[in-house]
């Protein structure tokens, strides 16, 4: 048995388990808006390694819920199942064209709804495409800026085939990512080489700087990853810098991007110590912080933004502040 036939084997024993598990009760659910059926815009085939003795293919976009369907031949004379998570697989050789995605069905498990089943006819988007890989290696260092700072990052786009190896992809257009909120990419296309450089404003942590190549007939689409990591800026201003001990003081500031969680901090015996309540910044990044000295002589404070995103610490990360208070009896 070859290794194709047997994933393709496994795969549909799978789905049978799939299908028995659901049950002959279930109903089509065409509005259920907690597994929504997708708009199917591709039916992609590929070795999803190099020298893979078997095609690996995907529907895309894929559902959020379990799925299962049927690739048919166009000439009708064979099917195969599609499996949970929308993978099918394919005999090495293949060509474009010569399969259909035929029909395909959402399983709504979070309400209980039932399923969704369409079938297609064999046109596009609904055809299997036969692409090769390819990669995007990032030259590019790890750098750490501020939000909306400028960065420049550059990378080589490579395509594989079993008679070339790896090799580079000149004249093809990449996309290049700034992050929220300029979502609009930059366009750059490779050199002969299959070279690429671009300069960019970074607004979000491991987004900012990652190259897209769309793919097109032959090649498939990849993306490459950014070590740029973007931290917020922070302003601080304190209305009188000598005050009396319990006076109460004003520190204002902007933090870049606006809306985020803010605080105030003092270094005291060897640590940095909260002081006050958190505040949310303003949609333009404006705050307002109050403190009060408790003893006389200098006070080491720092002004604390958590970032746009604390509990994953992607997006923009932490930032502080520091200034200095003298208090006085």
């Amino acid at each position: 048995m070859t290794r194709s036939s047997f994933t393709v084997r496994l795969l549909a024993a799978s789905l049978l388990t799939a299908v028995a598990a659901i049950g002959a009760g279930t109903t089509a659910n065409a509005a259920d808006p907690a597994c929504p059926f997708p708009t199917i815009a591709d039916v992609v085939a590929f070795q999803n390694t190099a020298g893979a003795d078997y095609l690996a293919g995907t529907i895309e976009p894929g559902a959020g819920c379990p799925t299962y369907g049927t690739l048919t031949r166009v000439d009708g004379t064979e099917e195969l199942p599609v499996g949970d998570g929308s993978g099918f697989v394919l005999p090495l050789g293949t060509g474009s064209g010569e399969w259909y995605l035929s029909s395909f069905t959402v399983i709504d498990y979070i309400t209980g709804g039932g399923s969704h089943t369409e079938t297609f006819p064999p046109v596009a988007p609904y055809l299997v495409r036969v692409v090769d890989l390819t990669q995007i290696r990032s030259t590019s260092p790890d750098q750490y800026v501020g939000c909306g700072e400028s960065v420049t990052v550059s990378g080589v786009l490579e395509g594989w085939t079993d008679a070339t190896g790896w090799r580079p992809l000149p004249n093809r257009t990449l996309s290049v990512l700034r992050g929220s909120p300029d979502l609009s990419p930059a366009s750059v296309t490779t050199n002969n080489e299959g070279a690429y450089t671009a300069t960019v404003q970074a607004f979000d942590s491991f987004a900012a700087g990652s190259a897209l190549f769309a793919g097109d007939d032959t090649w498939r689409r990849s993306s490459s990853f950014s070590g740029v990591q973007v931290h917020a800026l922070v302003s601080a201003k304190v209305n009188d810098p000598t005050p009396a001990v319990q006076q109460r003081v004003k520190v204002t500031g902007k933090v870049v991007p606006g809306a985020m969680p803010v605080w105030l901090e003092r270094w005291q015996d060897g640590t940095w110590t909260k002081v006050t309540d958190t505040v949310m910044a303003d949609a333009r990044g404006n705050y307002l912080l109050r403190y009060s000295p408790d003893s006389a002589g200098t006070h080491m404070l720092r002004v604390w933004t958590d970032g746009s995103d604390p509990e994953s610490r992607t997006g923009v990360l932490p930032y502080w502040q520091e200034f200095t208070i003298t208090a006085h009896r």
